[in-house]
């Protein structure tokens, strides 16, 4: 949540889905081990103090897709990827 560039110096834009979003529930309990409310408590406390950027959050995973696909050095999830062209994917598995 604190890098803010990738190492080629490109600036990180990060798109979540919106917290109330079973897949946005699942991703932060399973993958990044706390609940949603936890998740907002840390990106506004890096945001307010200017430590860090908050994530966009876009309506549905299509459209997470679509602005991830559309922005240079954003990153998302999204629970299956069908037209993996144009992007680096990273497989998360239990």
């Amino acid at each position: 949540m604190r890098q803010t560039q990738w190492s080629d110096a490109q600036r990180i834009t990060v798109f979540v889905l919106p917290r109330h979003h079973v897949l946005h529930l699942q991703f932060s309990k399973e993958r990044l081990e706390m609940y949603p409310y936890q998740l907002d408590r840390i990106w506004n406390k890096l945001t307010y103090s200017g430590l860090g950027v908050a994530p966009i959050t876009v309506t549905s995973p299509a459209a997470l897709i679509d602005a991830v696909r559309r922005t240079p050095g954003a990153i998302g999830y999204v629970e299956k990827l069908k037209d993996k062209k144009g992007f680096y994917v990273i497989e998360v598995k239990s």
